[in-house]
């Protein structure tokens, strides 16, 4: 059997955005619904033997239960996704988040089974059925980076925006590690969209160099710990005093150059070492790695995807209702696409 497993969210948004001025005579925005369906259907032409999926996101329970509770502990600033305010996001979001329900049912009319799970998001539960489906031939439809974790000999991901197929061997070929290595350069750098925090001052160069060289970001932190423990660089205790001398350090443009340091983080006073230049011949971003070492630990389980949910729906077409989604069509001035149905 061959499936294609659709990101609805991922496919919607960018359709919101690609065609963000498009409105009916009701002057109400119809991109969500134009691009969406577009993309279907090129997708329907390139891969028509192909069982499709869509797959729509609910809440992470476990994210937001251990998120919730770094927060407390004083680990992290902020929650996962908590970055997200709907008062402050672009109106295309805001148009998806509108049209989101109509959107669904127009689809409901074509027969292509939908799935939302209340406490998993959408890339959790595509994982956890390319796992079922282990022995059938899987393309997971997203421009989502983190779904390159779940490449294998089956499993291939489709980017619409770039019209790129990543396989496992692709994947290999172009970053140099396996696919499952792929949280952990996630875990080292952070994800400022989703609010998951890794280290300050890694982007996505150094978090990968790293993890070609050390496997694991765990294992980079048995070497790291080494590395600490043989210069015997002496660094200060960070108490409430330590603590606002750092606050009070600016960078060049005026804003707070350690705004995440908290007392709770491992090797907090490393930040102190390299103000009063302190560190001997050890970098700044390995003391950084040092600092953020259990706020690394939290962005691995953040980042990794949930592939064993268990009770996951069959899934299983529904009958076409051809008059229903012309009717759909119409009223979303989305007419030039009927002909090819």
């Amino acid at each position: 059997m061959k499936y294609l497993m659709i990101d609805g969210n991922n496919l919607a948004i960018r359709s919101a955005f690609a065609n963000e001025n498009l409105r009916n005579s009701e002057n109400i925005p119809t991109g969500v619904h134009f691009g969406f369906f577009q993309s279907l259907i090129n997708l329907k032409k390139s891969y028509p033997n192909y069982q499709f999926l869509i797959c729509w996101d609910g809440k992470s329970k476990r994210r937001m239960i251990e998120s919730e509770s770094a927060v407390k502990n004083g680990l992290i600033k902020s929650a996962y996704k908590e970055n997200r305010k709907k008062k402050d996001q672009p109106q295309p979001i805001l148009d998806f988040y509108k049209q989101a329900p109509y959107l669904q049912k127009g689809i409901a009319q074509t027969g292509i089974p939908q799935i939302r799970l209340d406490e998993f998001e959408t890339d959790d539960v595509i994982a956890s059925y390319c796992k079922k489906l282990s022995g059938d031939e899987i393309i997971a439809v997203t421009s989502d980076a983190d779904y390159y974790q779940i490449l294998t000999d089956n499993v291939s991901v489709f980017d619409g925006m770039k019209q790129q197929l990543h396989t496992k061997q692709s994947f290999m070929d172009e970053y140099k590690i396996e696919p499952y290595q792929h949280v952990d350069v996630g875990a080292l750098m952070g994800d400022d969209g989703d609010n998951i925090f890794g280290i300050t001052g890694w982007g996505d160069k150094t978090a990968l160099e790293a993890i070609v060289e050390h496997g694991s970001y765990s294992n980079l932190y048995k070497y790291l710990h080494n590395l600490y423990d043989g210069l015997r660089v002496k660094f200060p205790d960070l108490d409430e005093s330590n603590l606002n001398k750092l606050s009070d350090i600016k960078t060049k443009s005026g804003k707070q150059k350690y705004p995440e340091v908290t007392i709770n983080n491992p090797f907090t006073g490393v930040s102190l070492a390299v103000e009063e230049k302190n560190t001997g011949n050890i970098s700044k971003s390995i003391l950084m790695a040092l600092m953020f070492e259990e706020r690394v630990k939290l962005a691995y389980s953040l980042k990794k995807m949930d592939d064993n949910i268990e009770n996951l729906p069959d899934i299983v077409n529904e009958n076409m209702n051809k008059d229903r989604l012309f009717e759909y069509f119409d009223y979303y001035d989305i007419q030039s696409l009927k002909n090819v149905l």
